[in-house]
């Protein structure tokens, strides 16, 4: 007796291999080497799609535009590169294929040797002419209580989400102006400067230029010069916010302010809401010990020069037996020369006033 065999559509078929594959673990996350072929970039979506070959096989390749377009360098046929991605099945064709999403030049040891000389020579010449230009001289106040920043990043990625909570529990009255940009590729440098000149006229208090960790081809956008003389001629106090600690970049050093993280710039630049009310009664008590200082050296100022009016004072001088002399015009007389035998004069004493008449003068 034969057995009736289960039937299945190929729709059913494509789906149980592509879910094998993606849970096979091997393939989730894998770097393929390989020849490129069949190079194609689809211009309107941003897509490029490639197939990959050595010797005896080849494989077929898709990255798409939001990877593709953080490519430091152009893909073409020929080239040996290292694509890294997962491999899934493209059901509707019923195809397995590389989803890649980093893009690599293969080299050799030495190829790598000698090609991070060179970035590290361009690094270096470029950081010595800026430095003599002035480029790296600012040093704008950054704002205490800033009301608006300008954050110039990627608009999709762990940077930008990170930050903004950071943002959120330390000072959340502050304004956030999200300016998008590339922050990797070969179209990064542009559209940073882009972004830095948009932000530097939208009246913002502070910018702040940030990006995610990476190697130093990722990092090299914000190695630009352009970029940095922008930074510089910025009417706007700019901090840079590029990589981890231990990275470095041209935009760092034209900055008014290096954070060693993105996180740590946005702890950097904002003040601890919480902290406020402490703050701020700190505040008026200096502000009430100063002015109750300022008080006190005026009523000592005030004191002696009470002391020195009062030992120049007319009336001092008449308590010592001194006395002034008046004409009948009350004019004061100085000289004898002037006065006459029987000239009526008037004389001031500390208690009281004379009349008398000149009876004797004598030079």
């Amino acid at each position: 007796m034969s057995k009736t065999k289960f039937t299945v559509t190929v729709s059913q078929v494509n789906r149980r291999v592509a879910l094998t594959l993606k849970n096979d673990a091997a393939l989730a996350d894998i770097n393929v080497k390989g020849e490129i072929s069949n190079f194609v970039h689809h211009y309107k979506s941003g897509h490029i799609y490639f197939t990959l070959k050595d010797s005896e096989s080849a494989l077929k390749c898709v990255m798409f535009s939001l990877e593709a377009e953080k490519l430091t360098f152009a893909p073409e046929n020929g080239q040996t590169v290292i694509a890294g991605g997962r491999i899934g099945l493209y059901e509707r064709d019923g195809s397995y294929q590389l989803y890649a999403v980093t893009l690599e030049v293969f080299r050799s040891e030495d190829e790598e040797d000698k090609k991070e000389e060179s970035i590290y020579e361009k690094f270096l010449k470029l950081k010595e002419t800026l430095e003599k230009d002035g480029v790296f001289s600012n040093n704008r106040q950054l704002p205490a209580y800033p009301d608006k920043i300008c954050l110039i990043t990627a608009r999709d990625g762990a940077v930008l989400q990170d930050m903004l909570s950071v943002f959120a529990r330390r000072y959340p009255i502050v304004e956030i102006l999200l300016i998008p940009a590339l922050v990797q590729g070969a179209g990064a440098p542009k559209s940073l400067v882009t972004a830095l000149k948009t932000a530097d006229n939208t009246g913002a208090d502070l910018i702040i230029l940030a990006r995610g960790g990476g190697s130093a081809e990722d990092l090299w956008a914000f190695n630009d010069e352009v970029l940095a003389r922008e930074i510089y001629k910025s009417t706007i106090p700019v901090v840079s916010a590029i990589g981890h600690e231990t990275d470095f970049t041209i935009a760092d050093f034209a900055a008014d302010l290096r954070a060693p993280t993105p996180s740590a710039a946005a702890e950097l630049t904002t003040p601890d809401l919480s902290e406020l009310p402490f703050i701020l009664d700190n505040m008026l008590l200096n502000l009430q010990n100063k002015i109750r200082r300022n008080l006190e050296r005026r009523k000592n100022k005030l004191e002696n020069l009470e002391k020195i009016i009062n030992a120049l004072s007319p009336e001092k001088t008449f308590a010592r037996g001194y006395a002034a002399v008046f004409d009948k015009d009350g004019r004061a007389v100085k000289s004898s020369e002037k006065i006459e035998i029987n000239d009526e004069l008037h004389i001031k004493l500390a208690n009281g006033e004379l009349t008398v008449t000149v009876n004797k003068i004598e030079s």
